[in-house]
């Protein structure tokens, strides 16, 4: 029914700009049942293959998994009654199957090897689809680099005009920190992607001496790492993919900000292309949606990251309560992030960079902020301080009626150390960007091996 859902995750109204279609499926419900099925019918595969289950029951029971056609309200409201929908999902398995299926269904585990294996599984798929999803935004930014790699503009720091630089140098700083997150993704994976198998209380009794022998198989059988020691109290690797996750939203919202900024009337260097962003009174107006959602995104990712903390809280063996906050923050700061790289990859796709306009900022600047490079051609003459001071010196008192050239052509002293070629080259943006193409090209060399790494 339209319009009764309460989430900006499953609204009729917002969900589009919330989640990202692949991304929604990984954390739904019928993934989650078709990741605990899976994991009893490997379960009991494998303990057959060791012969801790009859065979047959195996056969059994892994055909009751691929057949049961689940009883939705009944396990609703049973997992309501319970707390937990592992033993309500496991009737209906037992109820469904043969009297060999209820009498080794589930055998030698907890509720907590489905919950953490299942978690395990659906965090695989989530890792893998987010990895691609950031070689598609570090290609569109690579492309976007060799394509600017001399489109001249004006570098700010603090907010206002300092130097100069290119458009490829600076979509260079966002590929950096890509390449950073793929290679912290290649390290967190495999802590990630581990399951869990321990029975009630972690140390395997209820499966005895095989049980070392039972983990291994299972958990090459599901494609999972295999743990080390006992781990039913520990959430770290939940909580490492969360605080990753705030990392990239770090690199997203970055950007997002800049597009907003630079596309300002008066900056005008770059603007959204995507259409849309339409104002309810003003006709001319188009707002950055790509960037506007991305900077939401970003900050519910930091607030993920800032609660995922609290699922560390854990005493005993395990505890229940902090271990459900996963339920919410995992598919949630999933679905956050893969919305924003999705935006992010489009933003880049579509987005018009006003050449033109870059160079023209320079001229609203009258030049100034190419004090810098004249004070360096002068200090080769002068040397650094004799230089700088008297530059500063020149510009003190500066209204802003004449151009930066023009204060400098009329000195007297830098004429005698500097021709007015000299100071036209210095006063050339273009001639002032240093190692530009260097940092362009070792960034983009950095993308193409992290890209090659296999996470799996």
């Amino acid at each position: 029914m339209y319009g009764k859902q309460t989430t900006v995750f499953d609204s009729d109204l917002y969900s589009s700009l919330f989640t990202q279609e692949k991304m929604r499926e990984i954390w739904s419900d019928d993934n989650l049942l078709r990741c605990w099925l899976r994991f009893e019918a490997t379960v009991a595969r494998v303990q057959s293959e060791l012969g801790i289950i009859p065979q047959q029951a195996a056969v059994e029971i892994e055909q009751t998994c691929r057949e049961i056609e689940i009883d939705w309200p009944t396990l609703a409201q049973e997992t309501k009654t319970v707390g937990m929908a592992i033993k309500p999902l496991i009737d209906q398995i037992s109820a469904s199957g043969t009297p060999l299926v209820s009498q080794f269904l589930h055998w030698g585990c907890t509720t907590q090897d489905l919950l953490d294996s299942g978690m395990a599984m659906r965090l695989q798929q989530t890792l893998q689809l987010l990895r691609e999803q950031l070689l598609d935004v570090g290609e569109a930014m690579k492309t976007m680099a060799l394509r600017h790699a001399r489109t001249v503009m004006v570098a700010r720091t603090n907010s206002v005009d300092a130097s100069a630089t290119t458009w490829g140098l600076h979509v260079c700083s966002y590929l950096a920190e890509i390449n950073r997150h793929l290679t912290r993704l290649q390290q967190l994976y495999p802590r990630a992607v581990t399951g869990l198998f321990g029975g009630a209380v972690g140390n395997l009794a209820s499966v005895g001496k095989q049980g070392m022998e039972t983990r291994q198989r299972l958990m090459l059988a599901l494609g999972l790492n295999v743990p080390c020691g006992i781990n039913n109290a520990s959430q770290d690797a939940v909580v490492e993919v969360v605080q990753f996750f705030a990392l990239v939203h770090g690199t997203l919202c970055r950007l997002a900000n800049d597009v907003e900024t630079m596309g300002r009337t008066p900056i005008a260097e770059v603007l959204e292309g995507e259409g849309g962003g339409g104002s309810s009174t003003m006709p001319h107006k188009v707002n950055p949606r790509a960037s506007n959602m991305m900077q939401t995104l970003a900050r519910m990712g930091w607030m993920y990251a800032s609660g995922a903390p609290a699922m560390l809280d854990q005493q005993d063996v395990r505890a229940a309560s902090m271990r459900v906050l996963n339920w919410t923050i995992l598919p949630e700061a999933s679905n956050a992030l893969s919305t924003s790289l999705t935006r992010a990859k489009s933003l880049l796709s579509h987005l018009i960079v006003n050449e033109d306009k870059m160079r023209a900022n320079f001229d609203c600047s009258k030049h100034f902020i190419m004090s810098e490079s004249l004070t360096m051609k002068l200090a080769a003459k002068i040397g650094r301080e004799s230089a700088y001071n008297l530059v500063k010196k020149l510009l003190k008192h500066a209204t802003g009626e004449h151009s930066f050239m023009e204060i400098v052509l009329a000195s007297l002293e830098i004429r005698a150390s500097l021709s007015g070629a000299e100071i036209a080259a210095a006063c050339e943006p273009l001639s002032y960007i240093g190692a530009n193409d260097a940092l362009i090209a070792e960034t983009i060399a950095e993308f193409d091996r992290v890209k090659t790494a296999d996470i799996a």
